[in-house]
């Protein structure tokens, strides 16, 4: 493939901290589309992350920013009214771009020769009808994550709103299967629900492949661990689920279990707290803390796409135990690599049968390390992007 094919790469996600999931799968496609062509990153947003604005910086050498106005500038009761308007009007895109940034993008645009674009939340600002050549990356589909908050929810009007943000996210994307050459989302599933097609592709979440295969060392039996960040709502009433209905059955068995949870450190308002609960906060490479964790816990109850925190817990010989929506869209085998349970009463067993049954966690971790090289780590994951651009080319 010609190293002069130009790329334009499109996302929202340096709004992201660089190790929430969506900035991982952002940098890392945009990497897979740097070993295809030269790629300028387009970043929009109304904030940008100081941190992944360094990080992009340094991995790329063409990097554009539109900034979009925030709600706030338009004053406090105006910009609540719009930012209610345009997460339930089923018709609203969100803050349009400005009219230079939309003439600017129409040149970038008609200067490359493929626009993939990282979720709706990058065209949306932009007014353009059907092009050949641009690529939609779904992501998550956040029909899945409001339908499944909405069944979550037992407050009336956050179900309601749920409910009326899925109806429009699922609008979109039936939109979007019309207005793109190519269609991207994390899994077979999601392109299932999607309605399947010719021009749905999938390419899943990934981790970076370690240089050398982790080495297996027993962990600690009285410690288990989750990683994400608390200030996201599926992890957040992930652990709160796991904290009322979870935690007491292991506690009445092993008093002195404790739950390493790592994390930028949320505001009050997010924090999960409980007895033997401990949050390490962000630590740059958790690797060493993996190692010491009897089972990673998954105790997602609703979100959509596939958690990137299962798929790294694989790359690091990391024992997991989910629930089937924390697992969703990724290819595991319950007993073999992962261990499913939607019960509080199973998920409580599962990790107290890891904690007590080293062996058995060895042997999860070397089928999950299995999955990870055959399907999921990028270096993997960049034969299925090669594959896309060069059907967009013949």
């Amino acid at each position: 493939m010609p190293k002069n094919l130009k790329i334009l790469y499109v996302t929202p996600t340096l709004v992201a901290l660089p190790h929430t999931g969506s900035m991982i799968r952002s940098i890392n496609i945009a990497h897979q589309l740097s070993n295809l062509g030269q790629v300028t990153v387009l970043a929009v947003s109304q904030r940008f992350d100081e941190g992944s604005v360094k990080l992009v910086e340094k991995e790329f050498e063409n990097v554009i920013y539109v900034k979009l106005r925030d709600y706030p500038s338009y004053g406090d009761l105006l910009g609540r009214f719009m930012r209610k308007f345009h997460m339930h009007w089923p018709w609203s895109k969100g803050v349009a771009a400005k009219d230079l940034d939309q003439e600017l993008f129409m040149e970038l645009v008609t200067e490359h020769d493929i626009v993939w674009l990282h979720t709706l939340a990058a065209a949306n600002p932009f007014r353009f009808k059907k092009r050949p050549r641009f690529v939609m990356d779904m992501d998550d589909l956040n029909h899945c994550k409001f339908a499944l908050s909405s069944v979550q929810n037992e407050i009336f009007r956050y179900k309601l709103s749920a409910k009326i943000q899925s109806f429009k996210w699922k609008r979109h994307e039936l939109d979007a299967l019309k207005q793109y050459e190519k269609i991207i989302v994390c899994s077979q599933t999601d392109k299932e629900l999607l309605g399947g097609g010719e021009k749905i592709y999938v390419v899943p979440n990934g981790f970076m492949r370690p240089e050398t295969k982790p080495q297996w060392n027993q962990p600690d039996e009285f410690r288990l661990g989750f990683i994400g960040a608390l200030n996201y709502g599926p992890n957040s009433s992930g652990l709160i689920w796991f904290r009322d209905h979870v935690w007491p059955l292991i506690k009445e068995q092993k008093p002195n279990m404790t739950l390493r949870i790592v994390g930028t450190t949320p505001s009050k308002k997010y924090l999960v707290e409980a007895d033997g609960f401990e949050l390490l906060g962000y630590v740059d490479d958790p690797t060493a803390e993996f190692k010491t964790w009897s089972a990673m816990i998954t105790p997602i109850q609703y979100g959509g796409g596939t958690r990137i925190k299962i798929i790294e817990a694989f790359s690091k010989m990391c024992p997991v135990v989910s629930t089937r929506v924390g697992a969703h869209g990724i290819e595991t085998a319950h007993g073999k690599n992962i261990f499913l349970a939607d019960e509080p009463a199973d998920f409580a067993r599962y990790c107290l049968e890891l904690s007590d049954s080293p062996e058995k966690g060895r042997q999860m971790a070397e089928a999950g390390w299995q999955l990870f090289l055959e399907k999921y780590s990028w270096d993997v994951i960049g034969e299925s992007i090669k594959t896309i651009i060069e059907k967009i080319r013949e």
